[in-house]
């Protein structure tokens, strides 16, 4: 059944048929050719994918961060990280990726982060002589951080299907997080440095319309934006600090930041409006039926692989190549890196993980530590071609050719590699945080 699954799949995404409808299609052909089992058998299956308590957090996050944007969030976190970036070499591509990490606390969401922050900071950079390909190089790579950093999606998606704690997987992400944004801001210093950069780059604190206009004396001052930002930075805190001690789930922790995002876009930064709300649970709602679609779909091929065998049957091949945790470890890396390059990241979550988790337990690899892997992985899946949809969005939006997109961002995905490795083979990095905060 496996070889079938696969085939069928491989046919379905070549004649262009969107994810969510490819995985489902080629699940229930497969089971219609080769098995006994009736087809209403997969509905049932699509239906149970999307039931659990703990998918609840998707749209409720996504719609907290939709409404924490349209309430005056990307302006005050720009500022901030201008503040304390703006100065350096290549400011400006410096404040587009530590912005990353203040967005990747909020929206959980990498694809978000760069239609957010490129839409504003592209444009900037490009006014301010940055080449149109770097420019959406630093733009798709940043965001990579989302992912990883709570509340991420993909790390709830992962805890839902390897009955991971999400808890811990959220405080597992931190430290990773703040690793690869220090990692990609060197890279930064040295691709600019090299390519010449000597100006500033600069944002406007009151008027977007005139990033990279700023003078030196009127970047914003560090301790009155992030006295503006409090309110926006400390949504994560919340959410963490409640998980930690008990005071709710990580679902209910969703809960929370809708009303709190609602709170604070109304009765603190008080530019939210009936407009606004409708227009971001508008957009919400698009993003949370996409995702819905995949993981529903993802849901019935990953039972399909299952009822095929095909979990037992890769571990006997993988341990039939060798047993080295080592080697195992790479090759599991470069399988995900493969699985990225062409699969929509929950979607090869889902699939993937029930195979890869008996692989990774048998070899002592924390399931925490092996989620953090998978996501690290499938998140530098969004800038590497054919797909790369972050990568694509942002070549886009720099109006340049995707060819030149990717020579940009070669820089990047290197740097991007190192971190994978130290996440890999150091496993402290992402247990160490889980181990010292949760019970």
């Amino acid at each position: 059944m496996g070889p079938l699954l696969l085939g069928n799949f491989g046919i379905t995404m070549l004649l262009r048929v969107p994810i969510g409808f490819a995985l489902a299609a080629a699940s229930l052909i497969t089971l219609w050719l080769v098995s006994d089992v009736p087809l209403t058998i997969g509905a049932q299956r699509i239906v149970a994918g999307i039931t659990p308590f703990s998918l609840l957090a998707i749209p409720l996050f996504i719609l907290a961060g939709g409404i924490m944007n349209a309430g005056g969030i990307t302006r005050r976190l720009l500022d901030l990280a201008d503040s304390m970036v703006g100065g350096m070499r290549g400011g400006l591509a410096q404040t587009n990726v530590l912005s990353s990490l203040f967005f990747g606390g909020i929206s959980g969401s990498a694809v978000a982060d760069v239609s957010s922050l490129g839409r504003i900071l592209i444009p900037a950079m490009k006014e301010r002589n940055y080449k149109a390909a770097f420019s959406a190089a630093v733009t798709a790579a940043a965001p990579v951080v989302a992912p990883i950093m709570p509340p991420s999606i993909t790390m709830i998606v992962y805890g839902v299907v390897s009955g991971t704690s999400i808890g811990k997987l959220f405080f597992a992400g931190i430290v990773p997080a703040v690793l690869y944004i220090a990692m990609l801001m060197v890279t930064v210093h040295l691709v600019v440095r090299k390519q010449g950069f000597t100006d500033e780059a600069m944002i406007a604190t009151t008027n977007i319309n005139n990033i990279g206009k700023m003078k030196r004396a009127e970047r914003p001052q560090f301790w009155v934006s992030l006295y503006r930002a409090i309110p926006a930075l400390i949504l994560p805190v919340v959410i963490l600090a409640g998980i930690r001690f008990g005071l709710f789930t990580p679902t209910e922790a969703a809960a929370v930041a809708v009303v709190y995002a609602l709170a604070v876009g109304w009765l603190v930064y008080r530019e939210l409006d009936f407009k606004k709300l409708v227009h971001s649970m508008a957009d919400s709602a698009l993003v949370v039926g996409l995702i819905m679609l995949v993981l529903a779909a993802a849901q019935l091929y990953s039972w399909a692989l299952t009822s095929g065998k095909v979990p037992q049957a890769a571990a006997e091949a993988v341990f039939g190549i060798t047993e080295n945790p080592i080697i195992l470890l790479a090759l599991l890396n470069v399988l995900l890196l493969i699985a990225g390059m062409f699969i929509e990241a929950n979607a090869a979550l889902i699939i993937l993980t029930p195979i890869l988790l008996p692989v990774a337990l048998s070899i002592g690899v924390d399931p925490v530590h092996l989620g953090v892997i998978i996501v690290v992985n499938l998140g530098i899946g969004l800038v590497t071609p054919p797909v790369g949809i972050a990568l694509m969005l942002s070549a886009e939006i720099a109006k340049v050719p995707m060819v030149q997109a990717v020579k940009a961002v070669v820089p990047f995905l290197i740097t991007g590699l190192i971190f994978l490795v130290l996440i890999t083979y150091v496993p402290q990095i992402s247990l160490w945080l889980p181990g010292l905060l949760m019970p």
